[in-house]
C-alpha cells in the first residue's frame, strides 16, 4: 500500500476520499514550493478529516480558524513544519448585516441565499451568526467588496453592511434541553424519534426525503449508526447531540442522554 493510500485508508465515503486527496495535493505543493496554502471553508466533518491527514505528515504544520472560538466552518492554513502556528494568520473577513426585520421573519437561510445570490460560492462563506436584528458573517477576504458594495437586500428587506472585527462577534445563547431516553438500537431513525418525540415512521420518512444531516452530511439511510458525540441536524427544527450512554436497561434497551438544541 502506498503512503497516500495508507493515509486515506480510514475514509469510506467518496466525498471524504476526494477531500483527502485534495488535502494531500495541497500539502505536496506546500512542500515543493516551500510556501503556504489556505483551504476554502470546511464544515466540521471536513475540518476533522483534513486535520487527521495533515497530522500524519512530518514536514507539514497546519492551523484551523473560523473567525471565533465557537466556529463550525473553518479554513485550514497549511505551511512548512519549521513555521510556528501561533505566527500564522488565516485570511478571514467579518461583516455585520443590519435591516428592519420587525415584520419579516428571516433566518440563516435567507442571509446565506442573499450572499450566494451575489455569485459568492458557499465554500467562500463561513459561519453566519444571527444576533437580534443583525447577521454576523465570516467570509474569505476575496468576497469583501462584493458583500460590502453589492448586498442590498435580504428577503426583500433593505440592509446595511459594514465590516467588523471578528473578535466582536456576539452570540445568542441557544436553548438546550437535556433528554434522557432509551432506544432499542442506535439507528438514526430511532435517535431522531426519541430526540424530537416524533413517530418512528415520520422520522424514517424525513431521513429518506433528505431532510436530515448526520455530522453535517445528508444521510438518507434510516439505519445509519449514530455514535456518542454525533450531531443530527433537522432543517427548521434544530439539532440533536448524543451526549453519552447511560447504560443498559433491564429490558436490554440502550439508555442515552441526548441534548436538543434549538
Amino acid at each position: 500500500m502506498s503512503s497516500e493510500k495508507k493515509i486515506l485508508s480510514h475514509l469510506q465515503r467518496e466525498e471524504d476520499i476526494k477531500l483527502g486527496e485534495r488535502i494531500l495535493d495541497l500539502a505536496e505543493r506546500v512542500q515543493e514550493r516551500n510556501n503556504k496554502h489556505t483551504t476554502k471553508f470546511l464544515n466540521p466533518r471536513e475540518t476533522k478529516i483534513a486535520e487527521e491527514i495533515l497530522a500524519q505528515l512530518a514536514d507539514i504544520n497546519y492551523l484551523s480558524e473560523g473567525g471565533h472560538d465557537k466556529a463550525e466552518r473553518k479554513r485550514v492554513i497549511i505551511f512548512p513544519a519549521y513555521l510556528f502556528p501561533e505566527h500564522q494568520n488565516v485570511p478571514l473577513s467579518c461583516f455585520k448585516i443590519k435591516g428592519n426585520f420587525d415584520f419579516v421573519n428571516v433566518g440563516h437561510g435567507d442571509f446565506l441565499g442573499a450572499l450566494t445570490g451575489l455569485g459568492i460560492k458557499r465554500e467562500l462563506i463561513g459561519d453566519i451568526i444571527i444576533y437580534r436584528d443583525t447577521a454576523q458573517v465570516v467570509a474569505v477576504p476575496e468576497a469583501e467588496k462584493e458583500i460590502l458594495f453589492n448586498l442590498e437586500k435580504v428577503n426583500e428587506v433593505p440592509v446595511e453592511v459594514e465590516k467588523m472585527e471578528c473578535d466582536e462577534i456576539i452570540f445568542e445563547e441557544k436553548h438546550r434541553k437535556e433528554i434522557k431516553t432509551s432506544v432499542a438500537s442506535q439507528r438514526l431513525d430511532a435517535i431522531l424519534s426519541a430526540g424530537f418525540g416524533d413517530s418512528r415512521s415520520n422520522s424514517k420518512a424525513a431521513i429518506e426525503e433528505g431532510r436530515i444531516k448526520l455530522n453535517w452530511v445528508r444521510e438518507k439511510n434510516p439505519a445509519a449508526e449514530v455514535s456518542v458525540g454525533d450531531l443530527i441536524s433537522v432543517k427548521g427544527r434544530g439539532r440533536l447531540k448524543v451526549v453519552k450512554k447511560r447504560g443498559i436497561s433491564n429490558s436490554g434497551r440502550i439508555k442515552l442522554q441526548i441534548d436538543r438544541i434549538t
